[in-house]
């Protein structure tokens, strides 16, 4: 019979044949290369866009700016950019020798600390007073360098950008300007609420890209579809807490009834254009068009004109004609029963 496992029963674990030390470096970014129009990226050929040049806390205060390296990011394919009095970390990786050279390695950087917990800025402020001889604004670790490095701030937001809510199992991608995409699931029972966790099973998944902030005093914020933001949803069981601009035609639910799959778009101003093909817009119980003065679901227009045209060639072809004769012409009774029939049911459009 096998012994049970238990904590006090377990071996010590042998070494790891290759055990190697990390290194994990802080430095302060002191530059951004964002663009071939950066005054060093022709002198800098191994140099990607987003690469960084940093300033280490640890050994380089005060160390001129055109004395320090750059620093690529770890995955160009995933740039989170960093702003210039930030700190961000280093890590060692694999460079482009290290077929040839299995030691060949390089400092890359891998993620922004968030040093004051700020979603639009987490640079240190610039140090006014003068170190030494320089007379310009100073960063954290030691001197700005030449005119050609752009001071703390250039490109900084100037607005604070408070943090999304969160709940339990959240993954959230926030920019600094105040758009964000959340990977999140219905969550109602958080005491939080929101425009998608007042129905649904806790589990079922939503996703969230929004853009915008409507109050910028608040020090947190959740998404709102009716504050004027612009904001995709993919959700799943949940009823979304949204409000149509116009009433919508007879026999179609509130936009807020409805708990299945959706993909619900909501912005002051929705655009789609097709540069070569169609446009398809395909309902399977219906599609219908609501604005300021029409509420019409589009079978029922059709049907309208459908009948209207009928009407007309049925005059046109003498099988339904008006009674004519001396003086005024006649009265078609079937054909004033059919057309006002027609023009009740337009009118059942008008909002």
């Amino acid at each position: 019979m096998a012994r049970p496992f238990s904590a006090t029963s377990k071996g010590s674990a042998p070494a790891r044949p290759d055990q190697v030390s990390r290194t994990i470096i802080p430095v302060e970014v002191m530059d951004v290369m964002l663009s071939d129009s950066h005054p060093e990226y022709e002198k800098q050929p191994n140099v990607t866009i987003g690469a960084i040049k940093g300033r280490r806390y640890d050994t380089e205060r005060g160390k001129p700016v055109e004395a320090l390296p750059w620093y690529n990011p770890i995955d160009p394919s995933d740039l989170k950019i960093p702003l210039i009095g930030e700190a961000v970390l280093l890590i060692e990786s694999p460079n482009q020798g290290i077929i040839n050279r299995p030691k060949s390695k390089d400092l890359c950087y891998i993620a922004t600390v968030g040093i004051l917990g700020a979603i639009s800025n987490n640079a240190f402020p610039a140090n006014t007073k003068p170190v030494g001889s320089n007379e310009t604004p100073t960063t954290f670790t030691g001197n700005m360098g030449p005119s050609i490095v752009p001071q703390i701030g250039d490109y900084v937001p100037s607005i604070f950008v408070s943090p999304l809510v969160a709940f339990e199992g959240d993954r959230i991608i926030q920019g600094r300007w105040g758009n964000a995409i959340r990977f999140s699931n219905t969550s109602n029972g958080s005491k939080d609420q929101t425009f998608w966790n007042n129905s649904g099973t806790d589990g079922d998944p939503i996703v969230i890209i929004s853009n915008g902030i409507e109050e910028l005093e608040e020090l947190t914020r959740i998404e709102d579809l009716n504050d004027g933001s612009s904001n995709l949803i993919l959700s799943s069981t949940q009823e979304l807490e949204i409000e149509a601009s116009n009433k919508l035609p007879v026999g179609y639910s509130k936009l807020n009834q409805y708990a299945n799959s959706q993909i619900v778009l909501s912005s002051d101003k929705i655009v789609l254009n097709s540069m070569e093909d169609n446009v398809v817009i395909s309902g399977k119980k219906g599609v219908s068009i609501s604005t300021p003065e029409w509420k019409a679901d589009f079978t029922e227009m059709m049907d309208i004109l459908k009948d209207l045209l009928s009407e007309m060639k049925a005059q046109a072809d003498g099988s339904s004609p008006f009674v004519t004769g001396a003086g005024p012409t006649g009265i078609n009774a079937k054909s004033k029963t059919v057309l006002g029939s027609i023009e009740t049911r337009l009118g059942n459009l008008e909002q």
